[in-house]
């Protein structure tokens, strides 16, 4: 079995760090940090967002949840995996994807697989994505949309996934790696995935 070698590479020294916005869905730090040759650095900020939750929910008749919706950053429709953002410290990972997946799609969750748990811009942004895998969601009807949510559902054949992810149909970073992880984890579970 391969092993990764050791690192050699060194931590910068964080300096000095002051709050520069301080909103619930947008807090950003300005960092003073050293690199370790010695270079000062007075200005590198940090994204601090909330956590974020994302699952591959498979229906019983092998089609898997999608979300299309706006995406102003960008100024696009995506189509992408349901997902939401949470807080650690008021809710678990597991409710939470529990709860974004009920409020955007109308689907409840009965068995639910860890994925994982990935960051999502390291470069400058804290936040991480926990990834998941939900078998058997059934619908409830009972969907719940922010005020900034306009969500069309699309069940997609399993069968087709493939597809959609390598013509570009598919392209949002965090729908790419729990799909890649979700299809291996069906996969060794030795589920069918045409």
């Amino acid at each position: 079995m391969w092993h990764l070698p050791p690192s050699n590479l060194q931590k910068w020294h964080l300096c000095q760090s002051q709050m520069v916005l301080d909103n619930p869905w947008c807090r950003v730090r300005r960092d003073t940090v050293q690199l370790p040759n010695g270079t000062l650095i007075d200005d590198y900020f940090v994204n601090m967002r909330p956590e974020i939750v994302m699952v591959l929910a498979l229906t019983p008749q092998q089609e898997i949840i999608f979300v299309r919706q706006y995406r102003h950053g960008v100024q696009e429709i995506l189509l992408e995996l349901p997902a939401g953002t949470f807080f650690p410290d008021q809710e678990s990972p597991t409710a939470a994807i529990r709860r974004e997946l009920e409020e955007e799609t109308g689907y409840q969750i009965t068995n639910l697989l860890n994925l994982g748990c990935i960051y999502d811009n390291p470069v400058k942004d804290q936040s991480r994505l926990h990834l998941f895998l939900a078998l058997d969601v059934t619908p409830t009807g009972k969907k719940a949309w922010d005020i900034t949510e306009e969500i069309e559902m699309v069940l997609m054949p399993i069968a087709v996934v493939r597809e959609q992810i390598f013509s570009g149909k598919i392209r949002v970073a965090g729908s790419l790696a729990a799909l890649l992880l979700g299809l291996e984890k069906l996969s060794s579970l030795h589920f069918p995935l045409h």
